[in-house]
């Protein structure tokens, strides 16, 4: 059986050294909150608006900005318009690096200069930054899908290779909930004639979220699917399920509530769905024969057995 591992199981102990320092109290971060505080006396007083200005400097971040990026956009959209030297001096950063991040961050529009002697620079408020970043994201987004087609064609053009005779049984590791949700989302996509799903509260709710149902409710439409979810008895679950208008589906609810969530496809593909060491969505999908078999049958028994069903 090959194994096929494109996310890591397990964080080295660099990475988890690296997100322990990022929990720990940044003091450029303390300073942005107010200059005139010391460490001990911001962390005693201002908490909140310290551990808001993290998660903005976070979310920044994942924005692929650096952290010197960060740093003076922050500054700058807290305090003002200010000059080189003075924006150096206060985020202890050297002179010459600051006037590489301000040139950056004046290429990608989150800050303007003003023209003084000396010159000065001034951020655009958050608001708009945050609605360039997300529209420069959906621009390579966009540009990604419209060449969709273009790449497809040229891959088929490419010398066909000798195909085996019969498709590998692989085994598959996803971490993070949007590649677990994309997978169930492919497993939907092609199944051809029976889905089957079991799905704690945790998984019913991003789910839910991710309009999960709706698009089960379009295949459905198209072409005619057994499908059955089992989930558990749980004022989360009968919030949803009563929410849920899918056409010609069964739902059932499970007696036990220790059940991890997987979904089977066609007795070709199985999803399990785990956590990591850190509580995070973390997944095995195979097509792997005996163990598609053994988590259709587990299925069979839990709807038989251990589930009351119910027809929506």
């Amino acid at each position: 059986m090959q194994v096929v591992q494109p996310q890591r199981l397990q964080k080295g102990k660099e990475s988890k050294r690296e997100e322990d320092a990022a929990d720990e109290p940044d003091p450029d971060i303390i300073a942005l909150y107010n200059r005139s505080l010391g460490r001990s006396r911001a962390m005693g007083e201002a908490d909140g608006c310290i551990n808001a200005l993290k998660e903005i400097n976070r979310a920044l971040t994942r924005f692929k900005l650096s952290k010197n990026e960060v740093k003076v956009y922050l500054f700058l959209a807290r305090y003002g318009s200010r000059k080189v030297q003075q924006i150096a001096e206060n985020i202890n950063l050297h002179r010459t690096e600051t006037y590489r991040t301000l040139r950056s961050l004046e290429a990608q529009g989150l800050i303007t200069r003003i023209l003084e002697k000396p010159m000065k620079f001034a951020a655009l408020p958050l608001e708009r930054v945050l609605e360039n970043l997300i529209e420069e994201r959906r621009g390579r987004i966009t540009q990604l899908e419209q060449r969709k087609r273009e790449l497809l064609e040229m891959w088929r053009l490419l010398p066909a290779v000798e195909e085996l005779s019969s498709e590998k049984e692989t085994l598959q590791v996803l971490e993070g909930r949007h590649h677990v949700m994309a997978k169930v989302s492919e497993l939907l996509d092609n199944s051809e004639a029976e889905f089957q799903a079991v799905v704690s509260d945790n998984e019913m709710v991003w789910l839910f979220n991710n309009l999960f149902f709706e698009d089960l409710d379009d295949k459905m439409k198209e072409r005619p699917l057994d499908i059955r979810v089992m989930t558990q008895y749980s004022p989360i679950s009968t919030y949803i399920i009563e929410r849920t208008d899918v056409y010609d589906m069964d739902f059932a609810f499970l007696r036990r509530t220790s059940q991890p969530s997987f979904f089977v496809s066609d007795d070709k593909q199985v999803l399990l769905i785990m956590n990591d060491e850190d509580n995070k969505p973390l997944a095995m999908w195979t097509n792997y024969g005996a163990l598609v078999a053994s988590f259709r049958n587990l299925f069979e028994q839990l709807w038989k057995n251990q589930a009351k069903p119910k027809t929506t």
